[in-house]
């Protein structure tokens, strides 16, 4: 690691997650270890305004100056809402001549595979503004068909009078031969100066037109918004007099220089979520079960990720907002399900609740800023289950008369209760919360009762101990600061740039090239940590496999610089059984591409230690409702809950960031990180 990789002792470091309704901020003392959290109102108009907000009253709250900040690390939404609004750049595609269409006739698979009259979703460009250009480089990446100037001044010409935004440069096999697309690249980039100009290979270097071709055209929508939204962010920090290197979190579980970013914005499209799968990894590491489900609910989304035998699970390929995406990143899921989830009425007569959120502005009615919608926070108070006064982002007084006239608003078509359509409200929100649990962890083999659930974000507390009881989880295990989970992720994430290229082959005749592969893929991931002043010697080579003949790959990591034939297969066929329960030792293995990661520690953020034992004593009791029964329930406040402390349900305990809710039945005790440990079948201490 070079000096510059590392800060300076008593100097600050903050973690910084835009969300939906709050921006969360958490700061840690280099030198002591000592930590403070914050959250403000996000500014969904300019999200850059809440993250200065936010650092500047952080700062505040912990006592110190913007001068003593050593670093930030970013987890930004700007990618994800771009795409999921459709807001993004006004893009134009060049591709092989023949190959206009391949965006729009995706693969074979359609959405619904009953439905004769089911639609492919519309692509990101329209078929208009994708030009055909007559080259061609064939599977060995041989020239069929050159480049011609006067096809070059033609395609000029034409993005000329098409006045876009971005322009992606899509050609077959350019993952074997980029020589054309660079070509391209640097005559429009001459051209376009001020344009920003996507090649292909450079995004995505393999195998696979339609994803390599999507995941390129989704970097060129997102890259100028996040391009505007860096440098906007980056000028009202040096306004303040923020000085420290900027960092954004990526959809890999690794931050990357904000310069890098900028250039590689596809990669931020799950950029906030991923940062609460690393805290969640980092929390299996020290936990007795290492298998985690972090099941983070915010004001907006609920994003949901599995930890296996304390690493976070990676895919190379998802849909996101029917857009396909071709990169390594966490294997999340992301649905529309957070506390400003507006419940509805449907054509049918049945409740809905979201994925329509109040967000921010104006927010859950009983947040007095305007919204006057039926919301999950609306229900939680009317239950009982939050308290009118909430100590979120500085001290929030909620208006329960509001919320009781928003959900009144659908009780009476409904002909229900207020209190009953309260709780139909939090029953439709968990229900459609398990099923992006069980698709992460059913679909994928996993049993749910092999997991702790570990619920995060402002209101997954909430929730957390009736999705486990509804998915057969037996226990909960709700960290120190749940509420900033994400954002306290991000200080535990390292610089990381990866590299992956498709290498079709034989194992056995690929294997004596791979070390020459290797070291020629590192040197793109190493100049990109070059421009953020860093240098690593910490490197992870994987390769994707497959038996010869199949269709799908599974990812091996070796495990030193040594490629041994004998100890890849071997890893391979374990890793077949763990995925299949089968595997096929003598059979052929078909290397499908060779994957590189360099990685720069930041620096370790570690909890401080939780006090000792201690009775919990409640600050006072008030009615909640569960199950249509109302319980005079005690409410704690954490801060008092020492090492130790053992609490039977029903109960709640408040803390500034959230709220925890123990249902009838169940128990917990505090452990030794002062995590609370929630058993939800009731027989902690028996």
């Amino acid at each position: 690691m070079s000096p510059s990789a590392t800060v300076q002792d008593d100097r600050w470091r903050l973690g910084i997650d835009t969300g939906g309704t709050f921006t969360d901020v958490v700061a840690v003392n280099s030198a002591s270890g000592d930590l403070v959290h914050h959250k403000v109102h996000s500014t969904p108009g300019r999200p850059a305004d809440a993250v200065v907000n936010g650092v500047m009253e952080i700062a505040q709250r912990g006592h110190f100056g913007v001068e003593d900040i050593s670093l930030l690390v970013h987890g930004s939404t700007v990618a994800t809402n771009t795409v999921l609004t459709r807001t993004g750049a006004r893009v134009a595609m060049i591709t092989t001549a023949g190959f206009r269409d391949i965006l729009q006739i995706r693969r074979q698979n359609r959405p619904e595979l009953y439905n004769l009259r089911a639609r492919r979703p519309d692509g990101l460009v329209p078929r208009s503004r994708i030009l055909e250009i007559p080259e061609r480089s064939l599977h060995d990446g041989s020239i069929l068909i050159p480049l011609e100037d006067a096809e070059l001044d033609r395609i000029e010409g034409e993005l000329h009078a098409m006045e876009v935004d971005a322009i992606v440069v899509g050609l077959l096999n350019s993952y074997v031969n980029p020589s054309h697309e660079q070509i391209l690249g640097e005559r429009l980039r001459s051209a376009f100066p001020a344009i920003s100009v996507c090649l292909s290979h450079e995004i995505a270097c393999s195998q696979g037109e339609f994803e390599r071709f999507s995941t390129a055209v989704l970097n060129g929508y997102v890259q100028p918004a996040v391009t505007g939204y860096l440098g906007q962010l980056e000028a009202l920090l040096t306004d303040c007099n923020v000085h420290a290197p900027l960092f954004v979190m990526k959809s890999n579980g690794g931050v990357a220089a904000a310069v890098v970013a900028a250039q590689r914005s596809v990669e931020l499209l799950l950029s906030g979520p991923a940062g609460g799968a690393v805290a969640g990894a980092a929390l299996a590491r020290q936990h007795t079960c290492s298998n985690v489900i972090t099941a983070d609910m915010g004001g907006t989304s609920f994003d949901v990720a599995v930890i296996h035998d304390g690493a976070g699970v990676f895919t190379q390929e998802r849909t996101f907002s029917d857009q396909t995406i071709q990169l390594p990143m966490m294997d999340i899921e992301t649905i529309g399900a957070g506390g400003g989830s507006i419940a509805w009425v449907d054509a049918g007569g049945a409740m809905r609740v979201g994925p329509r959120s109040a967000g921010a502005e104006p927010g859950p009615a009983c947040y007095g800023r305007g919204g006057h919608e039926p919301t999950v926070t609306d229900a939680n108070l009317v239950l009982g289950r939050l308290a009118p006064h909430s100590s979120m982002a500085g001290g929030i007084e909620l208006d329960i008369a509001a919320a009781r006239d928003a959900i009144d608003s659908i009780a009476t078509p409904l002909r229900l209760s207020l209190e009953a359509t309260a709780e139909g409200m939090l029953n439709v929100v968990n229900a459609n919360m398990t099923v992006a649990i069980r698709k992460l962890t059913v679909e994928r083999g996993h049993d749910p009762a092999d997991f702790v659930l570990c619920p995060c974000g402002g209101a997954g507390p909430l929730h957390g101990s009736g999705l486990a009881r509804e998915m057969g989880i037996g226990e909960v295990v709700i960290p120190v600061m749940p509420g900033v989970f994400s954002a306290y992720g991000l200080l535990l994430s390292e610089l990381r740039e990866e590299n992956l290229h498709s290498q079709l082959g034989l194992l056995t005749e690929l294997l004596d090239e791979l070390p020459a592969v290797f070291e020629r893929l590192l040197l793109e991931p190493r100049r990109r940590l070059a421009l953020a002043g860093m240098t690593t010697d910490r490197v992870a080579r994987r390769l994707r496999l497959r038996y010869f003949g199949q269709g799908h790959d599974l990812t091996v990591t070796l495990s030193d610089s040594l490629l041994d034939r004998a100890a890849i297969e071997d890893a391979f066929h374990a890793a077949h059984r763990d995925a299949y329960g089968y595997d096929f030792p003598g059979d052929a293995i078909e290397v499908v591409a060779a994957w590189v990661s360099a990685t720069v520690e930041l620096q370790d953020t570690a909890l401080p230690a939780w006090p000792g034992t201690s009775k919990p004593q409640p600050v006072g009791t008030r009615p909640v409702i569960f199950d249509a029964v109302e319980h005079d329930t005690p409410v704690y406040n954490r801060a008092t809950l020492g090492t130790g402390s053992a609490i039977d349900g029903p109960a709640i305990i408040e803390q500034p960031d959230t709220t925890v809710v123990i249902e009838p039945g169940q128990n917990l005790v505090v452990d030794r990180l002062g995590q609370i440990l929630i058993d939800t079948r009731g027989t902690h201490g028996n």
